[in-house]
């Protein structure tokens, strides 16, 4: 048998350190989807540090989730 995997969707997520408030460190993520299958890494991330310079405070973090089907056939 041989499995196959179906690209279903990608997102990426921009993880964000506000600091301290309150005594506890604040982190706000910013989820971004429909992101095209065929996405290199580099592109991503290129992408995410140009959104970076449209936000306050500096990104922390750049999260990539990507779902797939695996099928046995």
């Amino acid at each position: 048998m041989a499995l196959i995997s179906d690209f279903l969707t990608k997102k990426v997520q921009l993880r964000s350190n506000h600091g301290m408030v309150d005594g506890k460190e604040k982190i706000t993520t910013r989820t971004y989807g429909d992101i095209v299958s065929d996405a290199t890494d580099q592109a991503i991330y290129d992408t995410a540090v140009i959104i970076d310079g449209l936000q306050q405070p500096v990104m922390e973090e750049v999260i990539k989730h990507e779902l797939a089907l695996l099928t046995l056939i």
